[in-house]
């Protein structure tokens, strides 16, 4: 602009700084008032330039800043494990997180700039166009400027299945353990007619010995004592294994326990035998005790449905090259094994592969066992019969 005053002088007949004839001593104030006015212009368009060149710097730096703002919002919502939709005032779609995209198994480039989030909400249950449905926890509002003013809503929804099958298997439990106590409770009310029964049972057989109404009432007496053996099984599985030790022959105790089943199983084509290398006296519960072998000697039984050879044997563990002052009964039979993945699960609880099994014998075993300070080991192969290794310390 300085330039163009400039040439507009010159075309006059003038020039900056030219003296004006003293003739025309208007002429020359006016010129002064001119070059005065030009200086002032030129002033104020340096400052303009410099106002100009600061508003640049702010307006960059609130760019900068409410970039960073931006950015970090959106870091925030794809943080976080729950869907978040927001909505403008005319329904379109302006954002949406990463989780509202996994949820509803959509692209947010899909969404965005249209009016739907392509799922259907249905009270708790939110079901995506191409997705599974799922339980959810949903809530919609209004979203508001500094003013009040309504600009949009904000639709938040976040999945809750899991929590939906705690609550479920919480439920079933809660229903598993008013059936247990009530199980528990008709168990201990036939226990005592049981015992009845075997007792009656016995001295019948005795009167009766030698004769066919004899031998039925050994079988009545037998089956009776295993019906018992599995309701002590479930009553013991629903409490802690305390035993209550005192000084025994373990010896004594597998001998008697021999012999019980020698009879239970003596019109069976299973055979038991029984061999003892040394004498050992445990501090035990003997009548847990007995409880872990009968269940170990049943499962062998049921793993012989054609009859086979059960061998008990107790020695030391040093007869396997263990220096140590543990004692061993091993319980060997010539069943029908079973695989891998069974030999592992058989210690679990209500794992069983009986059709009418429980499931709790074995369990119950390895906590009696655990509870004598004991291991025990199985060793199986399908068609090669099963190894129980039973290790307790001796003192």
């Amino acid at each position: 602009m300085k330039n163009k005053n400039q040439k507009n002088f010159q075309t006059e007949g003038f020039r900056k700084g030219d003296k004006v004839p003293l003739a025309d001593s208007k002429a020359e104030h006016n010129v002064d008032l001119l070059n005065k006015a030009i200086e002032t212009f030129n002033s104020a368009s340096a400052t303009l330039v410099q106002y100009y060149s600061t508003l640049e710097d702010k307006v960059r730096l609130l760019t900068e800043e409410v970039d960073h703002k931006k950015q970090l919002l959106n870091s925030i919502l794809d943080s976080i494990d729950v869907g978040v939709v927001f909505f403008d005032r005319d329904g379109i779609i302006r954002t949406m997180n990463k989780a509202a995209e996994c949820l509803l198994n959509i692209n947010a480039s899909d969404a965005i700039g249209g009016t739907s989030i392509h799922a259907e909400i249905h009270e708790e249950v939110i079901a995506p166009t191409n997705g599974k449905p799922f339980y959810a926890l949903v809530s919609r509002s209004d979203v508001t400027d500094n003013g009040g003013n309504v600009i949009g809503n904000v639709l938040i929804f976040k999945d809750i299945t899991r929590l939906k099958q705690l609550e479920s298997e919480n439920e079933r439990n809660r229903r598993l353990t008013a059936m247990g106590e009530l199980v528990m409770k008709i168990a201990h009310e036939i226990r005592n007619p049981l015992g009845s029964i075997e007792l009656f049972a016995s001295l019948l057989s005795n009167d009766l010995k030698g004769t066919e109404h004899g031998d039925y009432a050994n079988r009545i007496s037998n089956s009776v004592r295993s019906l018992v053996n599995t309701l002590d099984n479930m009553l013991r599985f629903t409490k802690e294994v305390k035993p209550k030790p005192g000084y025994c022959c373990l010896n004594d105790m597998v001998s008697e326990t021999c012999d019980e089943f020698k009879e239970l199983f003596a019109n069976s084509d299973v055979q038991l035998d029984f061999s003892e290398k040394g004498q050992y006296w445990l501090n035990m519960d003997k009548g847990l005790m007995r409880q872990a072998l009968i269940n170990i000697l049943l499962n062998s039984v049921h793993a012989m449905p054609d009859g086979g050879k059960i061998e008990i044997r107790i020695q030391n563990a040093e007869d396997r090259g263990q220096k140590t002052e543990e004692v061993e009964i091993i319980i060997r039979d010539t069943g029908i094994g079973m695989d891998e993945d069974t030999r592992l699960r058989m210690f679990e609880p209500f794992f069983s592969t009986k059709d009418r099994g429980t499931g709790l014998g074995m369990s119950i075993t390895a906590g009696i066992i655990k509870a004598h300070k004991g291991m025990i080991d199985v060793r199986s192969e399908i068609g090669g019969g099963t190894e129980f290794v039973i290790t307790l310390p001796v003192k």
